[in-house]
């Protein structure tokens, strides 16, 4: 009688919200609901701004609405006598939709294998660093451990230019840096000496340099653009990837178009922005640009939250290189992996 009583009045004590069925049937559907409208918005008008930065999480969509389908199915289970109906449907039909409309060939997730050996190919590393870090001992090792013959880093200062600059001047002798955007600065580095499009750079900050790789000359092109949160942010952004897309897919030489994007594959602007040039090419000419990253997703950002990461780092090249290889690496003190290309020369 005691131990009855008690439970009671353990029950009595609960929110009452948290045993609501009806409560939780209407929470329920607004989440199925919603999921459903951000879904819309991202696929029909992720062109605009504002509505794109619902575009880029098509994975967790998808997921997202497989888990909630069988919310629903538990919530039936326990309060079969209180369902609404009519809401009930509406959600379901809401998340069915969605797992629908977010039907994608990507497949979520990374390589778990080990980079392989460059084998005399070329390599290119990418990272953004994350400026506000101060602990730069693991990017100078990555730097060394992988052997490229190019690095691109993101999200630098001055004053770590000059310290990554000196830590592997040995095995990258040769650098360029510019600004990118507020604050922070996109650096270069080669074992061999190239050429800067010097305008380029300061003009648009986009650099865009020649170099030799074992005989060969060879073209790297990188931009950080803002992210585009703010209407100027997203039109320069659009801009700045537009005019370095070009500049890759016309360059007379094998040329890699490799950086922190701030855009993913499931925005409709990215295929605006990186299919081949349909009208060249059935004349012959050059226009198209490869994707580095090609079956998995393989997310980027935000790596300290690895259910939403997507994939916003990214690598193109033009008709001169084949893509062998995009793996990416954790990176201790950056809110990015890293990423790591393998190109042959055609």
């Amino acid at each position: 009688m005691l131990a009855s009583t008690s439970s009671a009045t353990y029950r009595s004590r609960l929110p009452k919200k948290l045993v609501n069925a009806h409560w939780l049937n209407r929470w329920l559907a607004v989440l199925s609901i919603s999921l459903f409208a951000s879904s819309l918005a991202g696929r029909f008008l992720g062109r605009f701004y504002f509505f794109e930065l619902f575009s880029h999480f098509t994975i967790q969509y998808q997921w997202v609405s497989y888990g909630f389908i069988g919310l629903w199915l538990l919530y039936w289970l326990i309060y079969w006598k209180e369902v609404k109906p009519v809401l009930s449907v509406l959600a379901i039909a809401s998340l069915v939709s969605t797992a629908y409309l977010n039907q994608t060939s990507w497949i979520p997730g990374d390589y778990d294998t080990a980079i392989p050996s460059a084998k005399g190919n070329v390599r290119v590393v990418h990272a953004n660093v994350l400026y506000s870090r101060d602990e730069y001992a693991t990017t100078v090792a990555m730097l060394k451990q992988q052997r490229s013959d190019l690095y691109v880093l993101q999200e630098m200062t001055p004053d770590k230019i000059r310290l990554v600059t000196t830590q592997v001047a040995a095995e990258f002798p040769y650098w360029f840096a510019c600004p990118s955007k507020q604050q922070v600065w996109t650096l270069v580095g080669s074992r061999t000496a190239f050429q800067i499009d010097l305008p380029l750079a300061r003009k648009r900050h986009i650099i865009s340099l020649t170099t030799q790789v074992r005989g060969q000359a060879i073209g790297l092109v990188t931009v950080h653009p803002h992210t585009p949160v703010i209407p100027s942010w997203f039109r320069e952004r659009n801009a700045q990837l537009a005019f370095a897309a070009h500049k890759t897919r016309y360059n007379a030489r094998p040329t890699v178009l490799i950086g922190d994007f701030n855009i993913s594959p499931f925005s409709p602007i990215y295929e605006e922005l990186f299919k081949p040039d349909a009208g060249r090419m059935k004349t012959g000419q050059k226009g198209m640009l490869t994707a580095a990253r090609q079956i998995k997703t393989q997310p980027t950002w935000p790596s300290f939250l690895p259910p939403m990461m997507i994939p916003i780092d990214h690598a193109f090249v033009n008709s001169g290189f084949t893509p062998l290889s995009f793996r990416t690496l954790d990176q201790a003190g950056s809110d990015h992996r890293a990423i790591v290309v393998d190109l042959k020369l055609r």
